[in-house]
């Protein structure tokens, strides 16, 4: 009985022993890593796991219960050593959300900006004298139909003057129609392959016409029409670049009866204008209310010193950037254009154009006005230009109030014989009260 009853004791210990044992050694790791509940489990069962073996065999050692839980130890360990690259990613993460979040708060506040103003713009354009907004769905519907019937008269009138313009031949483009029986169907034919080649052999395209403003060119259909066929090679462009859900349409669908109607004229420059669309489409009503003098801004002259890449358009390529600059005050700068434009190469060079558009906008506002000193550009710039060179300079000259009166002053004073030569006596006449009166008409014949 001795025996048995020591051997019963020394079980009991052993027992009591790898208990206590077990559940420390999982204290411990509950202390060193709260990460997962995964490492816990394994560690209490593999712990469970050793007192089975123990009751199995009494000759089983304490030694012999401790490594499997150093082992877990060490798994444990091993598992804790990525944390730190763990949480480094989890802050970038956080970083990424907080930035995304500003970012949608601030495309939240445009939005909201771009409804008040498009709000404003349809109480503008609403035909009856009511400026405030529709009070019902009703009213709403009835206000869209009014303009859609307004902007469908329009269009028909581009369609008839085109017919007039064919009928009478007037016009390099009017003359290839023998009447206006054949200038329909020669329309209707061009109608018919334009939508043949979209639908059967191009009909990925199709996916383009999803924009939520498409539907708004269907009062368009007289004017679309009476160009089809200048428009048929612009097709595949027009759908990618404008139409294709960028946004393009919304600013350029309220003058597209205007573009349409002076197509003879911008169709030439279409490509270019369809490649920089980025930049000009949100400004296509300022440019075109100045469409005239901006048009002699499109190409470069054969005898013009200026920097060339062999295209017609590295003019307008170096202009574009100043863009900003000038076409929010087109209805000031533009009378400017034509007789600033003979001196576009002297402003070119040493990027002085550069270095006087900021400038630009304080000159307006103070009221600069004089044309006879934009048609001497040449002479101010050959006396002054190094000017702009010196830092602050320019900044504190047009700061002055009385800066344009100094500008007309030196234009007209200065001497012009070192710059012109012996056409230092040809001068550009504005004095005229008709100067730039047929300019600009959008319903030009």
């Amino acid at each position: 009985m001795t025996g048995t009853t020591r051997k019963l004791q020394c079980l009991i210990v052993l027992v009591c022993l790898s208990v206590v044992l077990g559940f420390s050694n999982v204290a411990l790791l509950q202390s060193q890593s709260l990460t997962t509940r995964k490492t816990t489990v394994t560690i209490r069962t593999s712990t469970k796991l050793s007192v089975p073996s123990l009751l199995r065999s009494l000759k089983i050692t304490i030694p012999s219960v401790v490594p499997p839980v150093n082992s877990n130890l060490q798994s444990t360990t091993s598992r804790q050593e990525p944390s730190a690259a763990v949480s480094d990613e989890t802050n970038d993460v956080d970083a990424m959300r907080a930035k995304a979040g500003l970012l949608r708060l601030s495309i939240l506040k445009q939005q909201m900006e771009l409804q008040t103003l498009e709000r404003q713009v349809r109480c503008c354009e609403a035909p009856t004298s009511n400026t405030l907004l529709p009070d019902s769905p009703l009213d709403a519907a009835t206000q869209i139909f009014q303009n859609s019937i307004a902007t469908f008269q329009l269009s028909t009138k581009v369609l008839l003057r085109k017919v007039a313009r064919v009928r009478a031949k007037i016009g390099s483009s009017n003359q290839q129609y023998e009447n206006v029986g054949d200038y329909a169907l020669s329309q209707t034919k061009t109608a018919t392959r334009i939508i043949s080649d979209l639908v059967l052999r191009h009909p990925d395209r199709l996916w383009q016409l999803v924009d939520p403003d498409l539907p708004k060119l269907v009062p368009h259909a007289p004017a679309i029409l009476a160009r089809l066929d200048k428009l048929e090679s612009h097709v595949a462009p027009i759908l990618e670049r404008v139409v294709n859900n960028r946004s393009h349409l919304a600013s350029v669908e309220p003058y597209l009866d205007e573009i349409l109607e002076r197509f003879d004229d911008i169709e030439p420059h279409l490509p270019w204008i369809l490649d920089n669309i980025d930049v000009l489409a949100p400004y296509t009503g300022l440019l075109l209310k100045h469409v005239d003098e901006l048009l002699l801004y499109a190409q470069v002259g054969d005898d013009e010193d200026i920097p060339t890449t062999g295209s017609q358009y590295d003019l307008a390529e170096q202009l574009l950037p100043y863009l900003e600059y000038y076409v929010k005050n087109l209805d000031i700068v533009g009378p400017h254009l034509p007789l600033l434009r003979p001196h576009v190469p002297q402003l070119l060079k040493y990027n002085r154009i550069g270095l006087i558009s900021p400038h630009i906008e304080k000159l307006f506002a103070k009221g600069y006005r004089d044309l006879s000193a934009s048609a001497n550009m040449d002479v101010l710039l050959f006396w002054l230009g190094w000017t702009l060179t010196v830092p602050g300079l320019p900044a504190l000259f047009f700061a002055l109030p009385g800066s344009p009166r100094i500008v007309s002053f030196l234009a007209n004073r200065l001497p012009k014989r070192f710059v012109r030569g012996y056409c230092n006596d040809v001068s550009c006449s504005v004095d005229n009260m008709d100067y730039g009166v047929s300019w600009n008409r959008l319903s030009k014949a």
